[in-house]
């Protein structure tokens, strides 16, 4: 029976071995014309469950530049500013800086520079806080409250006052102002107009 048996298998073998070529070629055959079709133009219907994308409108936000006007409503001045993502608070330039007491209330006398001349600003003394500049350097600063404005947003703004007059934009606009209302492209400017 084992001599039988062996035959047997060896006839077996023999036939897959020599079946395997013939019907790989069916295979391929076969995926071959499923593949090509019958030649008729199919079209293709929109996917029903792709819904479009809405963004909530507290995610539109402005895109504004590297530099930008801002508003002093107040002051009723406008000034080029820089805008600093890296910076935590708003900046201005500000020299011969004096401290005034009027019915009980501290204000800031300073001088800026519009077109090159002085102008004398008043703001209402807020504290004196320590601030790192971005070479590392840190000194106390005093700092004002005023109302600022780019764009159509404005806002109570706690600005530090420094000497800036040997930087380019008199004003330095910090994350303190930026957090919130703008997206910014450095490789932009003045983008919420002249």
């Amino acid at each position: 029976m084992r001599d039988s048996n062996k035959k047997d298998h060896s006839k077996i073998i023999t036939f897959v071995l020599r079946s395997i070529p013939i019907f790989n070629l069916f295979v391929i055959l076969f995926l071959f014309a499923n593949c090509i079709g019958t030649g008729q133009v199919v079209e293709k219907k929109p996917d029903q469950h792709i819904k479009p994308i809405v963004i909530p409108p507290q995610y539109l936000k402005p895109i504004i530049g590297r530099v930008e006007w801002v508003e002093f409503p107040n002051w009723k001045l406008k000034l080029r500013a820089r805008i600093d993502t890296g910076a935590l608070s708003c900046s201005i330039n500000a020299i011969n800086i004096e401290r005034v007491v009027e019915n009980g209330e501290t204000y800031i006398l300073f001088d800026t520079f519009v077109n090159e001349k002085p102008v004398r600003l008043k703001s209402k003394f807020v504290k004196e806080a320590k601030v790192t500049s971005t070479s590392g350097v840190s000194e106390k600063r005093i700092m004002i409250s005023e109302l600022m404005k780019i764009g159509k947003y404005k806002e109570e703004t706690m600005i530090n006052l420094n000497d800036r007059n040997n930087l380019n934009y008199p004003i330095l606009v910090g994350r303190n102002f930026l957090r919130g209302k703008f997206l910014v492209d450095v490789s932009l400017s003045h983008q919420l107009g002249d």
